[in-house]
């Protein structure tokens, strides 16, 4: 993963700990300047990610002191805290993307399609029902059916991944 593909990763994570937009977007703005800049610090083969929140992580503390506000919105505890546990929801959300690619990659190639046609080309039931020859709640079911098994398959294949 690069900048530019954890750009909305980075954002999201630098808002959990502000909570505000306009200084979430000045800090991912300074956060990015110094991934630019410290760019040979990181080390290939490590996660590029978890390197950058660590740059916005300071970018954030560094920006609530040098605001000198009167009350910060949160203390460096919290925000050590929120970063942790926004980390770690950042890392379940990836493993759970990645086994719902998986899972979908395990459907015949005519679900497959169906997904893609609904979710990548944003086509509505009454379009594909046209485009398969099939009623509107039929293509609804189908669909219903496949999000019930790709639900399932993510569940078991992250239950598989954590030995449980």
């Amino acid at each position: 993963m690069n900048l530019i593909e954890c750009q909305a990763k980075l954002y999201s994570y630098v808002l959990s700990l502000t909570g505000n937009k306009n200084d979430a977007h000045d800090i991912l703005q300074e956060t990015n300047k110094s991934i630019l800049e410290k760019a040979a610090d990181f080390t290939p083969g490590t996660s590029f990610p978890a390197w950058a929140s660590k740059i916005a992580y300071y970018k954030v503390l560094a920006y609530h002191r040098d605001a000198q506000r009167e009350t910060l919105l949160f203390n460096v505890e919290t925000l050590q805290e929120i970063s942790e546990k926004t980390l770690t929801k950042n890392g379940q959300y990836d493993r759970r993307l990645g086994s719902l690619f998986q899972c979908i990659q395990q459907l015949p190639d005519d679900h497959q399609q169906l997904l893609k046609q609904r979710y990548e080309e944003e086509k509505s039931l009454e379009e594909i029902a046209d485009l398969w020859g099939r009623t509107y709640n039929g293509i609804s079911s189908l669909l219903y059916r496949l999000r019930l098994a790709l639900i399932d398959c993510v569940d078991k294949s992250l239950q598989l991944e954590e030995g449980t």
